[in-house]
């Protein structure tokens, strides 16, 4: 079954009655519980006003998707779904965002063999070569959902039903199940005219020929970002059936958990849509002390005296997560060809609230001189952004340096 409303999901109904009682019975906790409740259907409104205006055009709002961005576009187009998509694609294509909307991919075991194609695609997004970019997002999500289950079928097999997200706002009745009715049309007749929805089979098999274009692009990240919700979504569905019967207080303490994350990113998000982009240079204490600069400097000192143990503590969790102990040797697979011999740090750009680029001068022992631009994101265990005050530490995400390196500018020798 599909949910009318996000105030039908389990976990929304279940909190609300717990909501209820806390007014009903304790009295300190009255104001507490209300205000909570109060936000609790803000959000579910929004996404219910998100699917009113945009479920026809088979957008979905997936759990990664700005909430503040959302408000801001019902806000601006409230009845305007062509203006409305217009600003959605605008938010998707702005580098930074797509960025955090694909870094919690890498929770994903079968997601995660799959982002170097994913990042491939971002960057085809961002030079204009939708073609390409859909096509790589296409074979992403077939082999991810092929992987996924022990079923082996990809997502083009699947039907509509089979998409239900429990307990999910990408399970809403206009939803992912909604809109994966077009998905699999399009594969007989040619079609020469332009079309702007996510036509999976048309595409893939030649009978659809003009969909190069930034709508159906946008489509297949948000295609994406909706089937790695559903496969979160089949997960906790399993482990809920596999799990012994909760008590009322221990059901109580999972649903919370649901909503306060909901909460707690839409809190995030505000604190995103606030920040004011700032740049720190040298010859300032705010540069020298300034925490990524602190972490750049310990990180090229180990990389320049070749201790790649301590500075495998300063690179992603999401690498941690993958290799655990054989994180180390894997630093030092990486970073040994490329020998240091010394290093600048030229700038700080601390462009949002949990993400910093850090511009360096890198001195290698061949001679070559380069300046590099190295991303650090301030997140939490399971890496994740988190900006200050939530509990989190700086590293460095693209942590590779044949990528960095690849993407540096090269400096005469002096």
């Amino acid at each position: 079954m599909s949910y009318q409303s996000a105030r039908d999901l389990p976990s929304f109904l279940e909190l609300e009655r717990q909501l209820k009682s806390l007014r009903l019975f304790v009295w300190p906790m009255r104001a507490q519980a209300k205000a909570i409740q109060d936000q609790m259907h803000e959000l579910a409104d929004t996404v219910d006003a998100f699917y009113d205006l945009l479920s026809e055009k088979n957008w979905i709002f997936h759990d990664h998707l700005s909430l503040t961005a959302v408000r801001t576009i019902l806000a601006q187009a409230p009845q305007e779904a062509d203006r409305a998509e217009a600003m959605l694609i605008e938010h998707y294509h702005d580098s930074d965002r797509l960025w955090l909307m694909i870094h919690p991919l890498r929770k994903l075991p079968a997601m995660r063999r799959r982002l170097p194609l994913v990042e491939k695609a971002r960057e085809d997004y961002l030079a204009g070569r939708y073609y390409s970019c859909i096509h790589l997002l296409l074979s992403v999500m077939d082999g991810f959902v092929n992987e996924f289950e022990t079923q082996r079928r990809g997502l083009h097999t699947r039907t509509p039903e089979e998409l239900h997200a429990w307990d999910s706002v990408v399970g809403h009745h206009r939803g992912l199940k909604h809109a994966h009715r077009t998905f699999t049309k399009g594969r007989s007749a040619t079609r020469e005219d332009a079309v702007y929805e996510l036509y999976r089979n048309g595409i893939v098999h030649g009978s659809i020929l003009n969909y190069d274009n930034i709508t159906v692009a946008t489509k297949a990240w948000n295609r994406l970002f909706a089937v790695a919700d559903w496969a979160h979504a089949r997960h906790r569905e399993q482990q809920q059936q596999a799990a012994e019967p909760l008590t009322w207080s221990g059901l109580g303490r999972q649903v919370k958990e649901v909503w306060g994350s909901f909460m707690e990113r839409a809190e995030i998000d505000r604190v995103e849509q606030q920040w004011k982009p700032r740049e720190y240079l040298p010859g300032s204490e705010s540069f020298i002390s300034h925490p990524a600069h602190v972490c750049t400097e310990q990180l090229l000192s180990c990389w320049l005296r070749g201790n790649y143990g301590t500075m495998s503590a300063l690179i992603t969790h999401g690498l941690h997560n993958k290799h655990g102990k054989a994180v180390r040797s894997k630093v030092r697979e990486a970073y040994e060809p490329f020998p240091l011999a010394s290093f600048d740090i030229l700038a700080v750009g601390h462009d949002m609230p949990a993400a910093c680029t850090v511009t360096v001068r890198l001195d290698h022992s061949h001679g070559a001189r380069v300046v590099a631009a190295l991303r650090w994101v301030r997140e939490d265990d399971q890496a994740y952004p988190k900006p200050d005050p939530w509990p989190g530490e700086w590293r460095l995400v693209i942590w590779e340096p044949l990528h960095f390196l690849a993407r540096s500018s090269a400096l005469p020798s002096e």
